[in-house]
Formats: C-alpha cells, sequence, structure tokens
C-alpha cells in the first residue's frame, strides 16, 4: 500500500515525526471548495471519535514577500481548508485512516440520497398546490437544493458520534426547512459505522508507514581490540628469521673501522654582490623590473705616491715650466 487516493480524499504513505508518533497529511480532493470544506468538516469529526490529533497546516499567498507585506498589509497566508494533518499513535492511526475513506464514502451517499428525495419533492404536485414554489424561479431553486444537501450532510455527519431520534418530515412545510428530519430518515434507512474496521486493513496501513533507518556504526569490541593491538605490537618486537648461511658471516669478528677526519669543505670565498632588481615605478602601467647599471670603479690613489720622473731624453710638456739649475761661472784668468 504506497497511497490511498479516492473519489474524495488523498493520504500518501504516513510517517514517523520522530517524537513517538505517526503523522499523515489528509488532501481534501473535491472539485467545489464548499464541498471540500464538507469532507474535512467529517474527516475531523470522525479524528475526534477515533482520538487522533489534528491541525490545519498554513498555506503561503502566492506572491508573498515580506516587502509587499510590510508594505501594502498583505497577509503571508491564511489556513489551508483543504488539507488536515493527523498525529496519533501507529495503530489508532492505522485504523482512522483505513476508516476514513469508507465512511467519507457512506456520508457523501447518504447525502445524494436526501438530495434526491428534495429533487423529488419539486417535481411533485403536493408541492404545486402548497404554494412553496410560487416565489421561486430555477436560479433560487438551484440555491436551495445546494444548500439543503449542505444542512443534510452536516447533520448526518453529527449522528455518527449520537445516533438521531426517529422522525419524520412534514408535508405541509418546505423541505428545505426540514433538514434534520429527512437527515434522521436517511440515517435510519442506512446507517453509517464508524467503526467498522478490519484487521486487514489495519495492518495493511501499518506496513505502509515510512520509518526512519538509524544509521548503525559497528565497532570492535574492547576486548578483541585489546588482544589485537597486543598481537600488533609482539608482531613488530620480534626480529625477522636470518638464513643459517648468512648467520656464520654476522658472528665472525668484524675488522676495527679507522677513523678518518670528517670530511672539510672549503667555504665559498666571498664574491661581489649582485644587485638585486628593484622596482621602477610609473615606468608602466604596472611597473617594471630593472637592474641599476653598474658604476665604474674609481681607485683612490694613495697620498704617498709621487708622480714618475721623466726620462733625461724626453723634454717636459711646455705648459708646465721646469726649473733649471744654475751653473757657477768658470772663474776668468786675470792677466
Amino acid at each position: 500500500m504506497s497511497e490511498i487516493r479516492s473519489r474524495y480524499i488523498e493520504m500518501p504513505r504516513p510517517y514517523e515525526n520522530g517524537y513517538g508518533a505517526v503523522e499523515s497529511e489528509l488532501t481534501f480532493r473535491a472539485s467545489d471548495r464548499r464541498r471540500a470544506a464538507e469532507h474535512r468538516a467529517a474527516a475531523i469529526e470522525l479524528a475526534t471519535l477515533y482520538g487522533v490529533e489534528w491541525r490545519t497546516p498554513w498555506r503561503l499567498t502566492p506572491g508573498w514577500t515580506v516587502y509587499r507585506e510590510i508594505t501594502e498589509g498583505t497577509p503571508a497566508g491564511r489556513p489551508d481548508d483543504r488539507r488536515v494533518i493527523v498525529t496519533a499513535p501507529a495503530r489508532a492511526l492505522a485504523r482512522y485512516l483505513a476508516a476514513l475513506p469508507r465512511v467519507l464514502a457512506e456520508l457523501e451517499a447518504a447525502a445524494t440520497r436526501a438530495a434526491r428525495s428534495f429533487g423529488r419533492w419539486r417535481r411533485s404536485l403536493l408541492a404545486t398546490l402548497s404554494g412553496a414554489l410560487d416565489y421561486e424561479d430555477p436560479n433560487t431553486l438551484r440555491v436551495r437544493a445546494r444548500e439543503f444537501r449542505t444542512a443534510v450532510l452536516r447533520q448526518v455527519v453529527g449522528h455518527l458520534r449520537t445516533p438521531p431520534a426517529p422522525a419524520s418530515s412534514d408535508p405541509r412545510r418546505p423541505m428545505w426547512e426540514q433538514a434534520a428530519a429527512v437527515a434522521a430518515e436517511v440515517w435510519t434507512d442506512r446507517p453509517v459505522d464508524p467503526w467498522a474496521v478490519t484487521e486487514e486493513e489495519v495492518t495493511a496501513v501499518l506496513a505502509s508507514i515510512i520509518r526512519p533507518q538509524p544509521v548503525v556504526i559497528i565497532e570492535a569490541e574492547p576486548d578483541e581490540q585489546h588482544h589485537q593491538d597486543h598481537e600488533d605490537e609482539a608482531t613488530e618486537q620480534q626480529p625477522a628469521p636470518v638464513a643459517p648461511a648468512r648467520r656464520a658471516v654476522e658472528l665472525a669478528p668484524a675488522a676495527p673501522a679507522r677513523h678518518r677526519p670528517p670530511h672539510r669543505t672549503a667555504a665559498p670565498r666571498p664574491g661581489p654582490r649582485r644587485a638585486r632588481p628593484r622596482i621602477v615605478p610609473h615606468r608602466t602601467a604596472y611597473g617594471s623590473i630593472s637592474t641599476p647599471p653598474r658604476q665604474p670603479q674609481q681607485r683612490q690613489r694613495p697620498d704617498t705616491a709621487q708622480a714618475p720622473p721623466a726620462p733625461p731624453h724626453r723634454a717636459a710638456h711646455p705648459s708646465t715650466p721646469v726649473a733649471t739649475p744654475r751653473r757657477k761661472a768658470a772663474p776668468r784668468d786675470h792677466y
């Protein structure tokens, strides 16, 4: 059983709500809104009989926004008169869901029998002679018939809780004023039993309940885990088996190893540092990376350095005065 879908009601599979109860959302499928409200009232009356809690869900207004509700005062929504959410323990809800489609169908059949009796009275000679139809036209008679059927259905739904007393209609009064008497006659002719539910129907609804699957975490037992840890440690500490041919080689005394000084590596000589790249702003749209040009190295002369003497065969530069030593005059002979 995946879904109960009858002529008057639609019930998806019930589900557990997580609080130890089972829920189901009922949708009334009548094309007429007034007829759907009648079926909803009948479902609520039957839920009260079975001890099932019910509530009306909320339906948002199409195109609703918070801005429209603040500025225009448009309400966010209103109670949905085509849906009812019922909540109860699993077995109580299963009995209710199994009985609801049959009870609705029988109540509709009783209201239909009352509407047919109204039609027969309207076409009878007694109604014409009594003068009840003198001031009624076809449109008003159509409204009278619809209101009469609704009143009879309301009376029949009330008879689910308390059966009516025997009554009969008065032929001198109009039929639309005798809804209670006609409902009692219809109920006496064919009563509706709200408790006529078979065990097979209840079992089918119980089997269709959607239950959440619990998450199961499988862990090792504490003793087994402790024993497994000890086995892993023993396996790691046990040395690996050695071949017999290789064992003799390993037991032979080994020659002492020579002590070698640690290998020293020469430190790198300090050299001229390379100039780091720098970012030159306002060069391009995103800047550019360039290396500054190398400046020529100028050698600084020491203070004690002197110019080398000019060679003897090369005269000094004419622009440079050269001090020439004076020679002493040779003595003259006086005679």
